[in-house]
């Protein structure tokens, strides 16, 4: 029996196959296929809602979750932190309301089940602390997803979907820090891909802005948040723009128009 058979022993099934998940890496950059099936269709969309921590705003969501219906939305997509983690920065456990992965993903699933749609995701760097830096081998999504009928996990940091034929929309959540221009970090990130890759829209979480730009033929939306600006953004001076969207696409030889709604939330 080798080392790593004996390290395994006594193990339960679930915690051997969170090891193993740990040891292959986070997956990314994954392509799915999930076609709207017509020429004309909307979605909905938010990110970094941040469930755990005190600025989440439970206000903002009930809003979303009626507009939604309302707006009779049948897919919406999250590029990321959907719970807050546990950075491990000082004091951070003083900001949150539900503390651990456990109360997190409870609460998580809670929410996400008030959607009376299919919701498509990617985990963040929130989501992902505790595979990460809480070396625990447990992925967010995952477990959203057991937890949820109609949560649909799309892997860690970016995925991209086919949402009709030759329509790619990509989902990507970034790992740095903002700009001084809020259109800075999506510009570079449009940049950075290469003309066989580049995709039709990009979804694009953790900078806690909302923005649609055009760049290189790509529609490229920054997805704001559900969450008010915290302690630490306010000591970096950074805003925290609160919303969640819905985009209506026509389709031909691509994108041949395209609406898109954004709904702003004011704290008082």
């Amino acid at each position: 029996m080798s080392k790593f058979d004996d390290a395994l022993k006594g193990l339960s099934p679930q915690e051997k196959k969170a090891v193993l998940r740990g040891l292959q890496g986070q997956k990314t950059q994954q392509k799915f296929k999930h076609s709207f099936g017509s020429k004309h269709f909307k979605f909905g969309y938010f990110s970094d809602s941040h469930i755990g921590h005190k600025e989440f705003s439970l206000e903002l969501w009930d809003k979303m979750v009626k507009v939604f219906k309302r707006e009779k939305i049948d897919r919406v997509f999250c590029p990321g932190d959907i719970t807050e983690g546990m950075s491990g920065r000082d004091g951070h456990i003083y900001e949150l309301t539900h503390i651990g992965a456990s109360a997190q993903i409870e609460y998580a699933s809670e929410l996400i089940n008030q959607i009376q749609a299919e919701v498509l995701g990617i985990s963040g760097n929130h989501d992902n602390w505790f595979q990460i830096k809480g070396n625990m081998g447990l992925s967010v999504g995952e477990e959203i997803a057991q937890r949820c009928p109609n949560f649909t996990f799309l892997g860690d940091w970016e995925a991209d979907v086919e949402i009709a034929k030759g329509i790619w929309l990509k989902l990507y959540h970034g790992n740095d820090g903002s700009a001084y221009a809020t259109s800075y970090k999506i510009q570079k990130l449009i940049e950075s891909f290469t003309g066989g890759e580049k995709p039709n829209i990009v979804l694009s979480g953790h900078y806690h802005k909302s923005l649609y730009s055009f760049i290189r033929n790509v529609h490229a939306f920054e997805c704001g948040t559900i969450c008010g600006q915290t302690r630490w953004m306010r000591g970096k001076k950074i805003a925290a723009h609160m919303g969640f969207g819905i985009v209506e696409l026509w389709l031909g030889k691509g994108i041949e128009r395209l609406r898109h709604e954004f709904f702003p939330h004011y704290e008082e």
